[in-house]
């Protein structure tokens, strides 16, 4: 983020709290179109404003984990991930994990229940959800087999393999980022920002 972003949260302080700051700031890249998918972490009273907010933008939300104060929720353009996860090599890395050949919205499913696990403290974190967010099977595969060190660089995600196609995804991601706000700090909705 710019340093004049930076100092317009700066000078208002109050935006900081705000829900949709928030949500463009975790989201942006899927907002503008450039990122199949997200993680965002919302307060369980809000989830409903915004599963609102995205109404009619052409990103979904699947809420993968549900707590007394906080949810984690998947936000996802549903053409790009559903033909990344149907990609043959990908497809083939899920099933190794148990996620069968089924809809988008059961392997959504599975992955919430993964998740579920993983809280409950009854097994390790689903390290597949890597290409759920989108991140090449390469750099999922080598975060999984090294244990998330030795990576080649760091971005939105731990890199194993083509690190230039990496930092160019990061810097698109950036400029995302960096133009969501600039219209939200303008006074679009996040809505507006989306289409």
């Amino acid at each position: 983020m710019s340093a004049e972003l930076v100092a317009r949260c700066i000078e208002n302080p109050g935006l900081g709290k705000n829900l949709q700051m928030n949500l463009i700031m975790q989201s942006a890249p899927v907002l503008k179109d450039v990122r199949m998918s997200c993680m965002v972490t919302v307060p369980t009273e809000y989830s409903r404003m915004t599963c609102s907010s995205l109404y009619n933008t052409g990103v979904r939300l699947h809420c993968l984990c549900r707590g007394r104060e906080r949810e984690v929720l998947l936000l996802y353009r549903e053409k790009y991930l559903e033909s990344y996860l149907e990609r043959e090599d990908v497809a083939d890395f899920l099933r190794a994990y148990g996620y069968e050949n089924g809809s988008l919205k059961r392997k959504l499913q599975r992955l919430g229940e993964q998740i579920a696990y993983y809280y409950d403290k009854s097994q390790e974190f689903p390290h597949e959800m890597g290409v759920f967010l989108g991140y090449p099977l390469e750099d999922v595969r080598g975060f999984i087999d090294h244990q998330g060190k030795n990576s080649s660089c760091i971005g939105y995600w731990k890199v194993y393999s083509n690190v230039e196609r990496a930092k160019h995804i990061f810097r698109v991601f950036d400029e995302a980022r960096e133009c969501a706000m600039n219209e939200f700090f303008s006074g679009k909705s996040i809505r507006e920002i989306a289409c």
